[in-house]
């Protein structure tokens, strides 16, 4: 089981203000919840809906990260039928394409604040690379953290375990993209297929 080290959590509530969220708390409770038996059963919410349909393996979350709408979902038999990943993601920020520098001031401000927060919640039980080249996005940054401890391995391919990514789409750029600025927060864990 994957724990937060004690002196990251316990420097989390330090200087926090009455009525301020801890995204401390938030960020252990994602960790914690990633390991699950079900990965994320515990932060799932009402169920997704297309229409008057419900999504299968698609929840609202029930619990957020900077108080942005999150989402919890599965994709079963995944690459082949051996793998289940179950992804808990979160929108930190969004914007379309009128003004591209002005809101890219913000998205970036958004994604930085969240590498620096997730970073100091997380401590040395975990390492980051960062990324900056993506073809298919005019603008792209992502973090991707991983624990120091190896987790086994589920599957024929490693998803990543928790990172934040931003990117800028013009339009008709990238890939299931709506042209404009995202900013989101992903944890994501492989199971063996049912």
């Amino acid at each position: 089981m994957l724990l937060l080290p004690l002196a990251a959590l316990a420097a989390c509530g330090q200087g926090e203000a009455a009525g301020e969220k801890d995204p401390c708390a938030a960020i252990s409770t994602i960790i914690a919840a990633r390991a699950e038996a079900e990965p994320f059963t515990s932060l799932r919410g009402e169920e997704r809906m297309l229409g008057d349909s419900p999504l299968p393996d698609a929840w609202e979350s029930n619990a957020t990260f900077d108080d942005s709408a999150c989402r919890v979902s599965v994709m079963r038999g995944f690459f082949g039928g051996d793998t289940n990943i179950h992804i808990y993601t979160c929108d930190l920020f969004e914007a379309g394409t009128m003004d591209k520098d002005a809101d890219g001031k913000l998205a970036e401000a958004a994604y930085e604040g969240a590498v620096g927060t997730v970073k100091a919640c997380l401590g040395n039980a975990w390492t980051f690379a960062a990324d900056t080249e993506d073809s298919q996005y005019e603008v792209y940054g992502k973090t991707v953290f991983k624990p120091v401890e190896p987790e086994e391995q589920v599957g024929d391919f490693i998803a990543d375990p928790l990172y934040v990514e931003m990117h800028y789409a013009g339009f008709g750029g990238g890939r299931n993209s709506t042209p404009g600025w995202l900013v989101t927060l992903q944890a994501q864990k492989q199971t063996k297929a049912d």
